[in-house]
């Protein structure tokens, strides 16, 4: 094993670590707040969804033998997809921490928090079921033959450029967000930074394997939705920062609780009066 691949593979499971660790540090904000108003109920639907069709999309090209061969005939001169069992175990896990993530959010009475189910917006649902839709159509293509140019592998790579398109989606709605509460409160910080890292490293290992195989072209024939999704990631994680520290460093932590805790006995009944 050449010192490249070594390296390769201690940054793969570097990055899985911290993109892995990067979902905690929300939940934990959420139960200790006992609420989820920080966090955008429509970033984590499209999360969700996105990291679930990731799991797929790796766990085809580690697995499936008809995609493998389809994949090497296209690329002879480089038959192996550039995608490692960490990339599956960062999917697999998120999808899983999401899906508790969206039960916090979307049935907070389950963990006893305040507040009232969430509600989608209807831009948010079409998103998500044209994501779908477009997913068994690529299925259907190939299973009824419609296309002699459709195979499998379009399919995979299909399900991975779904995932890169929610990857610039999903962060919208958290962006607008906490622009409207012009707040970054219970929105954690702690996570965007742990999400930026794992992004710059996975970008780091892409460039490695590429190097290492000498054959740039997989950039974006083998893996482009790995290198899109990293550096996409990385953009609006430093959106995230600069709302975070510059934009609304000001924003007073008592104000936001007040805002959000729920009325008590004391309070006034009107409440209080600015002019």
């Amino acid at each position: 094993m050449s010192p490249i691949v070594t390296i390769s593979s201690i940054v793969g499971w570097t990055y899985v670590f911290l993109w892995s660790i990067s979902f905690y540090p929300q939940v934990l904000t959420n139960l200790s707040r006992k609420s989820s108003s920080g966090l955008s109920i429509e970033f984590t639907w499209l999360n969700a969804l996105g990291l679930t069709a990731y799991s797929v999309f790796n766990a085809v090209l580690l697995f499936s033998p008809v995609v493998r061969a389809q994949y090497a005939s296209r690329l002879p001169g480089n038959p192996t997809p550039p995608v490692h069992f960490s990339d599956l175990v960062y999917a697999a896990h998120g999808a899983g921490l999401c899906l508790v993530l969206l039960s916090q959010a979307q049935w907070p009475h389950l963990w006893g928090f305040r507040g009232s189910k969430a509600a989608l917006s209807l831009s948010t649902i079409g998103v998500f079921w044209g994501c779908i839709a477009i997913i068994f159509a690529g299925i259907g293509s190939v299973l009824l033959g419609l296309s002699q140019r459709w195979e499998w592998l379009d399919v995979v790579y299909t399900i991975g450029n779904i995932k890169l398109f929610l990857t610039v989606v999903k962060y919208t709605p958290q962006v607008i967000h906490n622009y409207r509460r012009q707040s970054t409160e219970g929105f954690s910080i702690y996570a965007i930074l742990l999400d930026f890292t794992g992004g710059l490293l996975s970008v780091v290992q892409l460039l490695l394997d590429l190097g290492e195989q000498g054959n740039w072209s997989q950039m974006s024939s083998g893996n482009g939705a790995k290198f899109a999704l990293g550096n996409v990631t990385m953009l609006f994680d430093i959106t995230f920062i600069v709302q975070h520290y510059i934009l609304y460093r000001h924003r007073s932590k008592g104000k936001a609780a007040r805002e959000e805790r729920a009325p008590s006995e004391e309070d006034p009944l009107l409440g209080n009066q600015e002019a």
